[in-house]
């Protein structure tokens, strides 16, 4: 967990396909975000100082690392391994759609990371602030459970909103991260989406 106060069948191709297909669409958002920078970089860091600072309270910096952890990794993984081991067959399902769209949206944040290298808010010695890792996490499960689940996306995407305003909060990640986050989970998760007949077909 998060110290709080750290300052505190449309489209066909395999998943390996879509990887690349959302890969290009981030790196194509990125760049032309890089075109206005300065502009962009200063709203950015306004944004950062106005929810990181301006709003910290002990009630928010209570709720806040929870929220958090609904972005984590070894919670989804979990998660996805109880439901696909243990589920009935409608929530093996959601399982396997959940663990693919995370697999392939958290391979496509990683590989951004890397290429993209930029400085976390309080920690430039780290490069791997966008696009935020638990952001990407949070909107590509909820991206998978609103497709099983339509009656409940406003609350998938509430807690993976949530999640996004949490690293910003934290002082792990600038709005922008957070923001490039999410376009990677929903925009990887919906391509993968695309091959639910095969994925749906995997048996253990």
């Amino acid at each position: 967990m998060d110290d709080p106060r750290g300052r505190l069948s449309g489209m066909g191709g395999s998943p390996i396909s879509a990887l690349r297909r959302g890969a290009a669409l981030a790196v194509m958002a990125l760049a032309v975000s890089a075109m206005c920078a300065t502009p962009a970089e200063a709203a950015d860091r306004y944004l950062f100082d106005r929810i990181h600072s301006d709003l910290s309270n002990d009630i928010l910096d209570g709720i806040v690392p929870v929220i958090n952890d609904f972005g984590s990794s070894r919670y989804v993984i979990g998660a996805v391994l109880l439901t696909t081991v243990l589920g009935a067959e409608k929530m093996r399902d959601t399982g396997l759609l959940v663990g693919a769209g995370f697999a392939a949206s958290s391979l496509t944040a990683l590989a951004l990371k890397r290429a993209i290298g930029r400085p976390r808010p309080l920690n430039p010695e780290d490069t791997r602030s966008m696009p935020s890792g638990h952001a990407t996490v949070a909107f590509s499960a909820a991206t998978a459970l609103a497709h099983r689940y339509p009656r409940w996306r406003f609350a998938f995407y509430t807690v993976a909103g949530g999640v996004a305003f949490a690293r910003v909060y934290l002082g792990r990640h600038y709005p922008s991260d957070v923001l490039a986050g999410a376009a990677v989970g929903v925009g990887v998760t919906r391509l993968v989406l695309r091959r639910e007949r095969g994925i749906l077909s995997v048996r253990f």
